[in-house]
C-alpha cells in the first residue's frame, strides 16, 4: 500500500517541484499532513476540518519571518487522472464544506475578507486566513503535478510577517518555475494579486471566471488598498 506522506516528501524533493517555502518547510520538520478518503465528499471534509481547526488555533505564536509551516492535506479518491476543471470543481466544494462548518464559530482573520472575488481573500479556519495551493496529477503545471489529490495551506500571515523577503522568495521560485517548467504559472503573471482565489486550484482561470465559493461571513469592513502589496523599490 503506498505511503501518501512518503509520497509527498518525494514529490516536494523533485526539481519540477518550486517552491522554496515547502522545502524549508520540509527539511524544518513543520509540515503537517492529514490523509482522507475523498476530495469533496462531506465525511472527509468533517473530518479534515477537525485536523486543520487545530492547527488554525494554534498556528498564530509560532509563525515568524523565518517559520515556513504549511498545512497538506492529501487524498484517497478520486484516483487517476481529473481534467483541471473537475479537479477545480471538487476542491473549491471540499473547501466550502470546510468553510460552512468553521463559519457558524469563526470569523475573518484581521485585514483580510472571504468574499472570492476580492484581492485580500484568504480561506479562514478558526479566524485565520490561507492561501490554498492545490495539487493532482492532471495538473497542467509540473509543480503541481502530485501523484493524488492533495491541497496545501499556508498561512496569509506568514506571508506578511517575511516582509521583503517574500518578494525575494518570490523571485527565486519563479526562476527556479521558468528554468525547470518553462515558464511561470501563467495565472500569477496574468492576474497577480488581482484574485487570489483564480490561483487555489493550479489552472489558468478564464477572464469572466466566477468562484464557485459563497461566503457565509459578514461582508469585512476592511477595504483592500493597493499599499497592502508592495514590492521594495530600492
Amino acid at each position: 500500500m503506498s505511503d501518501p506522506e512518503a509520497e509527498l516528501e518525494a514529490f516536494i524533493q523533485t526539481t519540477e517541484f518550486s517552491c522554496l517555502g515547502a522545502r524549508a518547510a520540509l527539511k524544518k520538520g513543520s509540515i503537517v499532513h492529514g490523509h482522507y478518503p475523498a476530495l469533496g465528499d462531506p465525511a472527509s471534509a468533517r473530518a479534515h476540518y477537525r485536523d486543520m481547526l487545530g492547527y488554525a488555533r494554534d498556528i498564530r505564536p509560532t509563525l515568524s519571518d523565518t517559520s515556513f509551516r504549511t498545512f497538506v492535506s492529501t487524498f484517497e479518491e478520486p484516483g487517476g487522472i481529473l481534467d483541471e476543471e473537475e479537479y477545480e470543481r471538487l476542491l473549491w466544494r471540499h473547501l466550502q464544506l470546510i468553510h460552512d462548518i468553521d463559519s457558524r464559530t469563526y470569523g475573518l482573520d484581521e485585514g483580510a475578507t472571504s468574499d472570492p472575488g476580492e484581492p485580500n481573500f484568504g480561506f479562514h479556519v478558526a479566524g485565520h486566513s490561507f492561501f490554498v495551493v492545490g495539487m493532482q496529477p492532471g495538473s497542467s503545471r509540473a509543480s503541481r503535478r502530485f501523484s493524488r489529490p492533495a491541497i496545501a495551506f499556508n498561512s496569509a500571515m506568514q506571508f506578511m510577517l517575511m516582509g521583503d523577503k517574500f518578494f525575494s522568495m518570490q523571485d527565486a521560485i519563479r526562476k527556479r518555475e521558468t528554468t525547470n517548467n518553462g515558464s511561470v504559472n501563467p495565472s500569477l503573471t496574468t492576474y497577480e494579486y488581482q484574485m487570489p482565489s483564480r490561483h487555489f486550484s493550479g489552472r489558468m482561470t478564464e477572464e469572466d471566471w466566477k468562484c464557485p465559493f459563497t461566503s457565509r461571513h459578514e461582508p469585512s469592513s476592511v477595504k483592500y488598498t493597493s499599499d497592502m502589496v508592495q514590492r521594495p523599490t530600492g
